[in-house]
């Protein structure tokens, strides 16, 4: 893969200071990706990006944005500045949700920040991707009820806890980090800080917003499998308007899948914001996100027995005009007000429509004789049927709907002593609608023709079937929240949280056999820890905290067809952790260690996919975690974490299932990158993501057996080099990246 990075800036109005707007890098450079179907809005792309970053053009032109001086100055000699991506390099130091204002140092719980530079060295242009970068993290299929990002967090669903700046992101997507600045990973529960669900830990999206210094930055790259991207960047501060400034993200991709050739993925997005007041007490920002796609998805090989099938990696049971398509549009408006140096205002309020139209086709050994064994309880293939005598069926998931999201956030923050006491003290109140409609054909398709498990056949679908199930669902949630952070001199810290959620839930199936189901629960969460620091630049802390998710609320919201009978009995879900852990940052703080212990226990688990029983019980997972992010040495940074977890439950109403693991809970994740800046502007990076073996199903099936994915290993090299220094007034040089990939199954 070849991808072209480069950027262009005018002179600083301002420096990119502690405010809103400000991001914490200096760098955004966009990342390499995957395309060809969609070249013309790529090559539209890549051609707006050749424009505006024409040689030392795109600095001169955008010099007029200065305001004018009244009479002749001599020129300004501006500071020199290296730029060497991201003004943290891999370590980012604190987080930039406001309901956290420690830093990382102090911050009791296990949490990492996947940077801007991070993610533009290793050519991130999925949010999978990007997660990769983070043990104890398992990303799962996107099937079924999931279409788009799933995962689970030390062993937990959290596909509904994904976030963006701070407020639930809940639609079904493929998440492209062309507007995001960094991601971050809070592990462990998280409902008093981000209310109901967040069981195993949230993974918050930061959103790019313009600062007070112009610069473009753009991308285009190509590669293997089809591989088109490209990406642009713009910043302009507004002269007329001081303390205002537009920012301006595009990016289009199209790509295929290395020896899944009928696999095809196309997507398009845009995210301008404008900001008001930046470098002020009142500061306005006004954002708008729109992602589109429209792909031909691929569910991979079907299971025989316990694990995968043994076909060819390239044979594809689909049909040649399967498709997902969909559409997300995001407007968001914040607000911050410095009343003086104690209280600072914040609201943000945000409109989300995500929209979805999908037909997949997911493979499924059948029978010999056409039955389907999970449904016919006997299993007709045993090991010794030749595998070009088994047959395939083809289940059709399908749907068409619309999710939607209405939130609004406001808190206030608060800094003050009282006696040997700072205080830090965040108050507010949080209302949250979320709905989804979805019209499905499934299960009533007909005319769908089986295929061959070794010699599969593609042809245009020719499955007709009524509409079998409209869904209408409802979930309206009224929260208050505080969160007290007490510093006792220098070394000691304790820090609680406490959340009420008033979640009311209304379930609708308008078609026979018609349904509604009605809940409402009235949930407090909490969160506490100590903190001690024997050195400044060294922790230890003990953190303990619950998380609580109504199962019915959350398993509406999953856009599964008609309800099974147990959704009616779905208790509310309760965890409970427990966090032992020590934070240091070594090396003149340049490099930052980590490592913690933890115990989590929840009861009534919401399931990873409706297909999956819904059980009342209990499941224990513990485990310990290391990680390492920063530079070595002046030319070496390092990235590597890694966590070894146990899961299973330990009881269940279900038969067959207590003691069995946790569902999606590989035992031993582990995650490497490095880079090394050689001579001659050479920069070489290398690494790797090793995910151990997890089952996909925690009761037998009819031969005693449980579903066990294989682990693998995934190998990644880079080599960039820097072509030019200097671009005038300071440059932000141009980079060429080449990076290759290999997947290694164990």
């Amino acid at each position: 893969m070849i991808s072209l990075q480069t950027r262009g800036r005018v002179k600083a109005l301002s420096g990119p200071g502690d405010v809103l707007g400000a991001p914490k890098t200096l760098s955004t450079f966009p990342r390499a990706g995957n395309g060809a179907r969609n070249r013309a809005a790529v090559a539209a792309t890549v051609a707006l990006v050749n424009s505006m970053l024409a040689g030392g053009n795109c600095a001169r032109a955008q010099a007029p944005a200065a305001a004018p001086s009244p009479e002749p100055a001599a020129p300004e000699e501006l500071p020199e500045v290296v730029v060497t991506g991201s003004g943290e390099g891999y370590n980012a130091g604190s987080l930039s949700l406001p309901k956290f204002q420690e830093p990382l140092l102090t911050t009791p719980r296990s949490a990492t920040v996947v940077t801007q530079q991070l993610m533009q060295d290793e050519d991130t242009s999925s949010l999978r991707d990007a997660l990769r970068n983070v043990s104890g993290i398992s990303i799962g299929a996107g099937e079924g009820s999931y279409q788009g990002d799933n995962f689970s967090i030390r062993g937990f669903p959290s596909r509904n806890d994904i976030y963006l700046d701070g407020m639930n992101d809940f639609g079904s997507y493929n998440r492209d980090p062309f507007n995001t600045e960094e991601v971050e990973v809070l592990k462990g529960p998280s409902s008093a800080e981000f209310g109901r669900g967040s069981t195993g830990g949230v993974v918050n999206q930061e959103s790019k917003t313009p600062y007070l210094e112009g610069f473009t930055a753009g991308s285009a790259t190509y590669g293997t499998d089809n591989t088109e991207r490209g990406t642009l960047d713009f910043d302009q501060p507004i002269s007329l308007l001081p303390g205002a400034a537009f920012r301006l993200n595009l990016m289009a991709q199209h790509s295929d899948v290395t020896d899944r050739n009928d696999a095809d993925y196309n997507r398009w997005g845009v995210a301008p914001s404008l900001a008001f007041g930046l470098g002020t007490s009142t500061r306005v920002i006004i954002s708008f996100f729109h992602q589109s796609e429209g792909n031909r998805p691929d569910f991979g090989l079907p299971w025989l027995f316990d694990r995968p099938a043994p076909a060819p990696r390239d044979n594809f049971y689909g049909f040649s005009d399967d498709y997902m398509k969909t559409n997300v549009n995001a407007g968001t408006i914040r607000l911050e007000h410095d009343f003086n140096d104690v209280f600072t205002l914040r609201e943000q309020f945000r409109d989300a429509n995500y929209d979805r139209n999908f037909r997949i086709t997911e493979a499924q050994v059948e029978n010999p004789d056409g039955s389907n064994p999970e449904l016919s309880g006997t299993y007709g293939v045993t090991q010794w049927t030749p595998l070009e005598s088994i047959p395939v069926a083809r289940n059709i998931i399908d749907g068409d709907g619309t999710d939607k999201l209405l939130d609004e956030d406001i808190s206030l923050l608060s800094n003050f002593d009282t006696g040997p006491v700072h205080n830090t003290l965040i108050s507010g109140f949080e209302y949250v609608h979320e709905s989804d409609f979805l019209a499905r054909v499934e299960p009533g398709w007909e005319n769908v023709p089986n295929t061959s498990l070794l010699h599969p056949t593609n042809p245009v679908f020719p499955g007709f079937g009524p509409v079998s199930t409209v869904t209408n669902v409802n979930v309206d949630t009224l929260s208050a929240y505080l969160i007290h952070s007490m510093k006792f001199g220098t070394q000691w810290s304790l820090i609680g949280g406490l959340r009420f959620d008033d979640v009311s839930s209304v379930y609708q199936e308008s078609i026979a056999p018609a349904e509604t189901l009605l809940d409402n629960d009235a949930l407090w969460s909490w969160r506490a820890a100590l903190v001690y620091q024997p050195l400044p630049n060294g922790s230890v802390y003990l953190s303990a905290g619950n998380a609580v998710h109504p199962n019915l609320a959350q398993i509406s919201l999953s856009s599964e067809t008609t309800l099974p009978a147990s959704a009616q009995r779905a208790a509310v879900g309760r965890n409970l952790e427990v966090e032992l852990g020590t934070k240091w940052d070594l090396f003149d703080e340049r490099f930052s260690l980590d490592t913690a212990v933890f115990w989590d226990e929840e009861t009534n688990a919401a399931p990873v996919d409706l297909d999956d029983p819904i059980f009342t019980g209990l499941e224990r997972v513990v485990g310990f975690e290391f990680s390492g992010v920063g530079h070595l040495t002046h030319d070496w940074q390092l990235v590597a974490n890694y966590t070894f977890e146990i899961g299973k439950i330990l009881t269940s109403d279900v038969p067959g299932m207590a003691g069995n693991p946790v569902l999606n809970a590989p035992n031993n994740t582990f995650s490497l990158w490095t880079t090394y800046d050689l001579s001659w502007n050479l920069q070489a990076g290398a690494g790797c993501n090793l995910v151990g073996a997890r089952y996909g199903s925690n009761v037998p099936d009819v031969n005693g057996l449980l579903e066990e994915a294989p682990g693998y290993i995934i190998f990644s090299a880079m080599l960039k080099y820097q072509i030019n220094k200097d671009v005038d007034i300071p440059s932000i040089p141009k980079k060429r990246e080449c990076s290759t990939r290999k997947v290694w199954f164990c």
